[in-house]
């Protein structure tokens, strides 16, 4: 039987608990209190140990030190989540050669916080990083929100509101703040240097009812490469700016990043020997060109051409960093890699928007995926030559940098029945902008719903002539978006359901007119659908009844009351789903969702002139004769059938053949509308004449 070991003899209390007021008894004695932690600013620490953590605790730390450490290394590094922010000064062409070698020659030593950032005091746990670790934020808006009126002034509330919407939700590792302190109206936050940028992109978002200005107030500009780095290698950076200069030809703008793994210089300092390290390596080697080059211009006219040939790159998402330092780059080389699908190269699609050439050479790609060159030419739109071969000529690649969307623009698809639709959208907006209370009464009912959202996000026109950028008050307090409207009684109690409740939200928003939708069609863009399974209001079809999705997007101009003048100019998206009833014509409105935006012209939706994957429209319609009930919804049909006998239409009308070789055509490319359109061209010339419907 175990014996308890006699207890202390002597009193075991000191410094805090020796002084106290209360004499020792001997033995350990419990803390009843913790003095927070600040770092060397007086900043409170918001990751401290709690009341009973044991991290202070002597003897008993390693569990807790092995922990911090494996967190630690777990990480993410720093130097590949950020780039420097460019200046505005410009760079004189000349000097660019001197002062590309200057910066990657240099001997200087970089900046160097305090050596308890990077030390590890054997024994005692690891340094906590230091404040010169993180970047600072400063928000500002906050006083103005309704949280403001909360216990603490509603910081903590913004604090979870910021690293809720920081953190993408695809993404394993959560946005921390981990210091905040106020400075008059302002809140001073710091977080690591990879979650930076997640925080600055809330600029202007909405919070509680007010808008919030973020801007970064400091941001670290040198870092060292590995948070573990210890006496061996304390010129890591200098190591690496040689390596740099080595590898950069300033005649031919060519920064030479090929077999990397060979390098002696990168072999001697183990820098390939852990996984840790390697992963932070090329991050590392970006950020110092970015320290180099300090403006956009700067770094297009100093690097034309990268190669990354011969490094056993099996994805790109280690290198993924240098779309981001060179996003202007001409001239690619991934010869000789282990690339074997295109979701190896997924993190550079899109990427790159001045790409001229590319090589892909000695990858598993080209046998692995024949096709790979078709996605490659639409991803790249400026690219004219792939693996030495000429893929696209000047005249198209200058067409695309000119502006020209790499997704070709059709125009809207409008599938009417018996022109429903477009009695519909006629007669609603004059209505909507003269008499809103006979327009709910014409066309809703008491299942009828109705919401606003309010898209603060999307792109809107550079200039409005004549017109200042609204404010948003009138809308806010009964916008529906999802994306910031989280909670479930509030999005509940922002859809509007019923007549009554409708009148009541349509008579609160301010007055508009939309433009006249006969003598301005190009400030319109309509599209219509059948949609099957929508309720039927009078309870005689258990499985639905027939309907239209209408989808309108377009703008129109706030309208003061007392003066008749225009006062705001927005663009708007509304969506209405319709369905028969009582109402005017027979339909009612089952769903009406308005999603309003600032104004961004009506350029956007503009068909492309010259479409090659467009049905052929340049010369009239054919003339077809459809069968009844083709193409419409019936007993014993699906609605896959009914979309396809659409289609089979559509292409006749384009073409001229009959709907049975419309059928053909469409069944052999997938059911695809465009490459339908382009089979049919390419073998035209070849059908036999029962193909064609006669005239």
């Amino acid at each position: 039987m175990l014996q308890q070991p006699p207890p202390p003899t002597g009193p075991r209390a000191s410094g805090r608990l020796a002084s106290s007021r209360f004499p020792s008894r001997g033995g350990i004695q419990k803390r009843n209190t913790t003095p927070a932690r600040v770092d060397k600013d007086g900043d409170l620490v918001m990751d401290q140990a709690g009341p009973n953590g044991r991290a202070s605790v002597r003897g008993r730390g390693a569990a807790i030190r092995g922990s911090a450490r494996t967190q630690r290394n777990s990480t993410s590094d720093p130097l590949g989540a950020r780039t420097s922010r460019p200046t505005r000064t410009g760079i004189d062409p000349s000097a660019i050669q001197k002062a590309v070698l200057r910066g990657m020659g240099s001997s200087e030593t970089a900046p160097r916080g305090p050596k308890s950032s990077l030390r590890n005091v054997r024994g005692r746990g690891s340094a906590r990083p230091t404040d010169e670790a993180w970047d600072q934020i400063t928000v500002k808006g906050f006083r103005q929100s309704k949280a403001a009126a909360n216990p603490g002034g509603g910081i903590s509330e913004l604090i979870a509101f910021l690293e809720r919407k920081a953190t993408h939700p695809d993404t394993p590792e959560t946005v921390k703040i981990k210091k905040s302190r106020l400075e008059g109206d302002a809140l001073i936050i710091s977080v690591r240097p990879e979650d930076t940028s997640k925080i600055e992109r809330l600029n202007k978002f909405q919070f509680a009812g007010a808008t919030l200005d973020i801007e970064v107030s400091r941001r670290k500009t040198v870092e060292a490469l590995a948070s573990n780095a210890d006496s061996e290698t304390p010129n890591t950076i200098e190591i690496l700016k040689s390596v740099l200069s080595r590898r950069y030809n300033t005649e031919a703008k060519l920064l030479d990043l090929s077999q990397l793994g060979s390098d002696p210089e990168l072999i001697n300092i183990g820098m390939f020997s852990t996984s840790s390290r390697e992963s932070k390596f090329f991050p590392a080697l970006m950020k110092i060109c970015d320290s180099i080059f300090t403006t956009a211009h700067a770094k297009e006219e100093a690097i034309v051409s990268v190669s990354l040939a011969n490094n056993a790159l099996t994805t790109i998402a280690s290198v993924t960093t240098l779309s981001q330092t060179f996003p202007a780059l001409k001239n690619l080389d991934l010869s000789n890699n282990k690339l074997k699908t295109l979701t190896a190269l997924e993190g550079w699609r899109w990427k790159f928007r001045k790409l001229d050439q590319l090589l892909l050479t000695g990858n598993p790609i080209e046998s692995v995926v024949p096709t790979y060159k078709d996605e490659i030419m639409k991803w790249y739109p400026t690219l004219t030559t792939l693996n030495t071969v000429r893929i696209r000529s000047l005249e198209d690649a200058r067409a695309a940098v000119n502006g020209k969307l790499p997704i070709p623009v059709l125009g809207p698809s409008f599938r009417d029945e018996a022109a429903i639709s477009e009695t519909f959208v006629k007669q609603f907006f004059p209505a909507y902008d003269g008499d809103r209370t006979a327009l709910v009464n014409g066309y809703y009912d008491a299942q009828s719903t109705f919401s606003i959202s309010v898209n603060l996000s999307a792109p809107h026109a550079a200039e409005i002539k004549n017109h200042k950028l609204p404010g948003w008050e009138a809308y806010l307090r009964k916008s529906r978006n999802l994306t910031k409207i989280t909670h479930t009684p509030s999005r509940m109690s922002r859809l509007y359901t019923g007549t009554e409740s409708i009148r009541d939200g349509f008579t609160t928003l301010p007055i508009t007119r939309h433009p006249d939708i006969m003598a301005e069609p190009q400030k319109w863009c309509i599209e219509c659908h059948t949609i099957p399974g929508l309720p039927d209001p009078t309870g005689q079809s258990s499985s639905g009844v027939g309907g239209l999705m209408v989808m309108v997007h377009g703008e129109f101009t706030e309208i003061d009351v007392s003066t008749g003048q225009s006062t705001a100019m927005r663009s708007f998206d509304r969506t209405f789903v319709l369905g028969p009833g009582g109402g005017a014509g027979g339909i009612r409105v089952a769903c009406d969702t308005l999603v309003l935006r600032q104004y961004g012209g009506y350029d956007a939706w503009q068909p492309e002139e010259e479409n090659p994957t467009s049905i052929p429209t340049a010369q009239a319609q054919h003339q077809i004769s459809v069968p009844a009930g083709f193409a419409l919804s019936g007993p014993g049909k699906t609605e896959e059938q009914v979309q396809k006998e659409v289609l089979a239409v559509e292409l006749s009308k384009g073409t001229g053949m009959t709907l049975e070789y419309s059928g053909l055509c469409l069944e052999q490319c997938g059911w695809n509308l465009e490459g339908a359109a382009v089979s049919f061209e390419q073998a035209k010339a070849t059908l036999p004449a029962e193909a064609f419907v006669t005239s």
